[in-house]
């Protein structure tokens, strides 16, 4: 339970009426899911999802728009900036339940998304509505994954700092998508993660043994850089391996060299097209001779290039 005037100066919001309810029980993003009594944060600045949620029986209504106050009975804030707000909910409650937060590179973010970790750590969503309703439901003094710079800044100044990258004691490459590796007393076998990532992971690996946090190596399919999509030659999409033709996502810019620079070193640099520039990729690709293509960007903002693989039918006469 949050009093309103609490909700209020923390948010830095201006109430628009005179309530005659004083206290929330929960918070929500979704109007769907607010219950009698409930906060409601319009995080989608939409009308027909604030009548809902009031239809729903919200208590308190919290907007970046100035709302149609048809219940002057529930309270209605309108804050300025939204994001903003969410920010500074979210670093009240982390303080009043003790978290602890954890700074991790946006690469280490993404391996550790991919690690089965104990449930006495969790990993915060860079989305403030999102990493609010996370903190809301976890316990007191629970220990949280940020990526580094993120908009949590109340890290643990007695949790040791580690390299963004330790090497492994020995390396083993299975082409550049593939891997298995020895740290420590750890054999970790072949692997779908490129042997450029090991040693961001042998970092994370040594975090999380010095925090006594335990964890299992599954896989990577997911891993969202270097992220392969393998094609046919008129680049319809394929199962992975079973072409020889790969177009590699990065939508990290500073990895998309660094890697560009990696694949060189591992593979005929006349195999390989690197693309910085959506347009180019668009108009250029799907006319040119190559067998990986690296591009700046995410997978989703190329829809249109990969086309969905035709199956065949076959026929009996």
């Amino acid at each position: 339970m949050a009093k309103i005037d609490s909700i209020l100066r923390i948010s830095g919001g201006v109430l628009l009426n005179t309530p005659s309810v004083d206290s929330v029980e929960d918070i929500k993003t979704s109007p769907f899911k607010v219950k009698r009594g409930d906060l409601f944060i319009d995080i989608k600045s939409s009308n027909e999802e604030i009548q809902l949620a009031v239809k729903n029986g919200a208590y308190c209504i919290l907007t970046a728009l100035i709302p149609n106050i048809n219940d002057e009975e529930i309270a209605w804030i309108s804050v300025e900036d939204l994001e903003m707000s969410l920010i500074k909910l979210a670093r009240f409650f982390a303080n009043e339940k003790n978290f602890r937060f954890i700074p991790l590179l946006d690469v280490q973010y993404a391996l550790a998304k991919s690690l089965n970790i104990n449930e006495k750590a969790k990993l915060l969503s860079n989305s403030p509505a999102e990493a609010l309703l996370q903190l809301l439901k976890s316990e007191k003094e629970t220990l949280f994954f940020v990526v580094r710079n993120s908009f949590i800044q109340i890290v643990d100044p007695t949790i040791k700092e580690f390299p963004s990258k330790i090497e492994p004691t020995q390396i083993f490459e299975n082409g550049i998508f593939h891997a298995s590796f020895v740290y420590k007393d750890r054999f970790i076998q072949d692997i779908r993660l490129s042997s450029f990532f090991v040693p961001y992971l042998c970092s994370l690996i040594e975090y999380l043994d010095n925090l006594n946090i335990s964890f299992r190596i599954e896989n990577f399919n997911n891993f969202e850089h270097f992220y392969p999509q393998f094609v046919t030659s008129k680049l319809e999409s394929s199962d992975f391996g079973s072409t020889r033709k790969v177009i590699i996502y990065e939508s990290n810019f500073e990895l998309f060299n660094e890697e560009l620079d990696y694949m060189t070193q591992k593979v005929d640099k006349d195999l390989i097209v690197s693309f910085t520039c959506k347009d180019d990729v668009i108009k250029k690709l799907p006319n040119m001779e190559f067998r990986y293509a690296l591009i700046h960007g995410n997978k989703e903002d190329f829809e249109e290039l990969v086309k969905e693989k035709k199956i065949v039918q076959m026929e009996l006469f």
